[in-house]
């Protein structure tokens, strides 16, 4: 029984500990390590070369019918009522009469503001991340000190940016016909069965020898138009320091 009794008593000792709340003074006098630089690198679509990965096997396989196409590597946006309808003229139907207020007896297809073959890294060579002190002056002129985190960029290295953008922009229709119903709520197909595919933001088709602008260089590539390219290093020189804010700061 005793030699039980030492040990529970050893093990309630080992265990016990109490937090404590540290004020602005307190945490002054914590001492620790200067601070961290951290090496960030983003990359999206690209091979380890900065190029649109695209060829067979890749993330954006042109190739590829599966989730692993072009048209996965697209970013859509649906505009809040753009649809169109539908005209015949003669043998043909055209999906081109604008219409904002589909209804159930009378539906229409989805537009959709489609950016192509959306791509980019960007690389932040060094992000200083310090613990600091933030001097500074209340109302009454005297000097206050706040305990902050600060984040620093050096200029000497610059964040590389390689091949951000996309290839092309375009403006393509879903196959299936939606409406809004009474609630304002667009529903894509119909209430019972959803549509599986035919969406217009993931449509990929590509120039050919017969409807390429300029056969040499549109080949191969998204139908669309305007597309945007950036490269370059971007240096920038200066820091950022959060605090905590109370009614000593003229900020806050």
């Amino acid at each position: 029984m005793k030699k039980m009794m030492i040990l529970l008593l050893f093990s309630t000792s080992i265990v016990h500990a109490e937090l404590k709340t540290l004020d602005s003074q307190a945490l002054r006098e914590v001492e620790g390590q200067a601070g961290a630089d951290l090496s960030l690198k983003f990359s999206l679509n690209h091979t380890s070369t900065y190029q649109f990965d695209d060829g067979v096997g890749g993330v954006c396989d042109k190739t590829a019918n599966s989730n692993t196409g072009l048209g996965y590597c697209h970013l859509g946006l649906s505009v809040n009522k753009r649809f169109v309808s539908s005209r015949v003229q003669g043998a043909n139907t055209f999906w081109d009469v604008p219409e904002s207020d589909p209804t159930l007896a009378n539906p229409a297809r989805k537009l959709w503001l489609v950016f192509k073959g959306i791509q980019g890294t960007v690389d932040i060579q060094k992000l200083g991340l310090d613990g600091v002190d933030l001097v500074y002056k209340n109302d009454g002129g005297i000097d206050q000190i706040k305990p902050s985190m600060q984040l620093s960029l050096d200029a000497s290295m610059p964040i590389l940016i390689r091949n951000f953008g996309f290839n092309a922009l375009a403006i393509e229709q879903d196959d299936f016909t939606s409406y809004i119903d009474s609630n304002g709520k667009v529903v894509e197909g119909s209430a019972s069965t959803p549509p599986t595919s035919g969406y217009g933001y993931l449509k990929a088709t590509t120039y050919n020898a017969t409807n390429a602008p300029t056969s040499l260089y549109d080949q191969g590539k998204e139908t669309g138009f305007v597309g945007m390219r950036m490269n370059g290093n971007l240096a920038i020189q200066g820091k950022i320091m959060m605090f905590g804010c109370d009614s000593s700061h003229p900020r806050c």
